[in-house]
């Protein structure tokens, strides 16, 4: 018996290139068979359409129609018809010759190769409608004396003598005109049977190309069969062969498949008992392989789920598809800070890879708790940023942020407006009420000043009593009722005092819309400071423009 480690040997069999080369070869004999019964056909329906015979057809009957023609003509000048007879069968024939397209024509064909004969009819046409236009017009004539009335009354077969004179030039070409006819009917019917011949011989050709081509295609196929019985007998053996060999791997694999087993229940063992967040799933039916029971838990989940897509862990949208980018991209991601979970999302540093298992792609992710630290560069990052009186925007960040809006703004040419605030006599409140009151003067005076601004609108505490706020999108007009609005709020508080003392104040606005000469956001808020110490200057309680320096009331 041979080893376990021996590779099963395959029996000799000829190179698959050869079955390819005459399956290649057939397929090209079956075009070439479809191209070849294509060109036959269209040659066949070419000879199947009677052109040349509807050619035929037609000059034969012009010429009955022009014997007809000649023939009343004749029995109009005997005074044996009328002249509206002559003049119907003028219609006739005229309608006969008709080549509009809604009657009989010439084929292009015969036209393109004699040019005579269909010249002649064309002539001929024309002569016709002159002679159906005379006498028309002469029977369309009303009578005017009561004396030709009479007369028509006893002799109805009367002609006109206009109609008489068509009638004799009728009778005097017609003959010419009638032979012309027969020689254009012999001409046509010798071209159609030239034409008929020649189709035939091409067809018969044609014949001959495809009854190669088809014995080509009946050797191609037989020699692909004869292929195919060989390549079967072949694989019967491998497979025999195989079968053998199988057998006698399976020992092999069952002892390897024990060792796997104890193995993976090592491993986990091992990451069930991480302090790390362990996961993994595969791609496309979202299997789960492994979970471990921490990050059951972070999930919120009673057990460990059977189907789990990585992509449903993730909580932020835009931070899923990046993280999907980038590990599909790249086959790998690392320290990713993102949050996990739908109902409690927590902060966790992930890793992931994309990996084979079983011979399908699987997602191995792995990822360390870090919502504590998370939770504290939040604190760390808000007391940077936040006045810690009014919890409003410091004045580094407010200048930040100011300055990106405002370019913002500036970018896509919307306006924007700056309020500089300020309470009237704050040093006052501290001296009669204390610096408590004062703190708490500032508190509500950035709460009003907040309720009266637009989400979109951006407040900050600059130092002292002193506020700013940035208005984007906003008018000089718009902004100055944002701000009278404010003033009013401010006056209408009613704060009271440690000792029991209504406490009332008032404030300033100066404001500046943005125009062409402010190139950034400190000229911008240098403008609307010029402009409070302005309505300072002038009474305070009021709201003064940079441009106008007026009163808004």
């Amino acid at each position: 018996m041979p080893s376990p480690s021996a590779k099963p040997q395959a029996p000799t069999t000829g190179s698959p290139r050869t079955a390819y080369r005459l399956l290649a070869l057939v397929v090209a004999m079956a075009l070439a068979t479809s191209v070849a019964l294509w060109w036959t056909l269209r040659q066949a329906q070419d000879l199947a359409q009677p052109h040349q015979q509807n050619d035929l057809w037609y000059i034969a009957s012009v010429h009955n129609e022009l014997a007809r023609v000649s023939l009343l003509a004749r029995q109009l000048r005997a005074r044996e018809a009328s002249a509206q007879d002559l003049i119907d069968r003028l219609d006739v024939l005229y309608s006969t010759l008709d080549t509009t397209g809604r009657g009989p024509h010439v084929s292009t064909q015969l036209r393109d190769a004699l040019p005579d004969t269909a010249q002649g009819l064309d002539n001929l046409r024309t002569q016709v409608e002159h002679w159906s236009a005379l006498a028309s017009a002469n029977a369309n004539t009303k009578p005017h004396e009561s004396g030709s009335t009479a007369a028509r009354r006893t002799n109805p077969t009367a002609a006109p003598p206009q109609a008489l004179r068509v009638a004799e030039d009728i009778t005097r070409q017609s003959d010419a005109l009638l032979e012309r006819l027969r020689q254009a009917v012999a001409t046509v019917h010798l071209f159609s049977t030239q034409q008929t011949d020649q189709a035939r011989r091409q067809l018969h050709q044609r014949f001959i190309v495809l009854s190669v081509v088809l014995s080509a295609l009946l050797v191609g196929t037989t020699l692909l069969i004869a292929r195919l019985v060989q390549d079967a007998r072949a694989a019967a053996a491998a497979s025999r062969q195989l079968a053998q060999t199988n057998r006698e791997l399976e020992d092999r694999v069952a002892r390897r498949t024990r060792k796997l087993e104890e193995s993976r229940a090592l491993l986990g063992f091992i990451l069930d008992t991480s302090p790390s967040d362990v996961l993994l799933t595969e791609v496309e039916s979202g299997r789960v392989h492994f979970i471990n029971h921490r990050l059951t838990e972070r999930l919120g989940l009673p057990a460990a789920p059977q189907t789990l897509f990585l992509p449903d862990l993730l909580h932020d949208p835009d931070t899923r598809q990046r993280f999907m980018q980038t590990l599909d991209q790249y086959g790998q991601v690392d320290a990713l800070e993102a949050q996990i979970g739908t109902h409690a999302p927590r902060w966790s540093s992930l890793s992931a890879r994309l990996i084979d298992v079983e011979g399908r792609l699987a997602h191995l992710l792995w990822g360390f708790d870090i919502s504590t630290h998370k939770a504290l560069e939040a604190q760390l990052r808000e007391l940077a940023t936040r006045d810690a009186l009014s919890g409003l925007l410091n004045r580094r960040a407010f200048m930040e942020r100011s300055t990106a809006l405002f370019d913002h703004c500036r970018r896509h040419g919307q306006p924007c407006t700056v309020l500089m605030i300020d309470i009237d006599h704050f040093k006052r409140i501290n001296d009669q009420h204390g610096h408590q009151m004062g703190d708490t003067a500032i508190r509500a005076c950035a709460d009003a000043i907040g309720q009266a601004l637009r989400e979109a609108d951006l407040l900050g505490r600059l130092g002292g009593e002193e506020f700013a706020a940035l208005l984007p999108h906003a008018s000089a007009d718009s902004a100055r009722q944002v701000a009278e609005r404010i003033r009013g709020a401010i006056a209408q508080l009613g704060l009271v005092s440690p000792s029991g003392h209504p406490v009332t104040f008032t404030i300033s606005i100066g404001m500046a819309a943005s125009e062409r000469h402010h190139t950034g956001i400190e000229p911008l808020l240098a403008d609307a400071d010029a402009a409070l110490y302005r309505a300072k200057a002038t009474g305070r309680n009021r709201v003064l423009a940079h441009e106008a320096a007026l009163p808004a009331h």
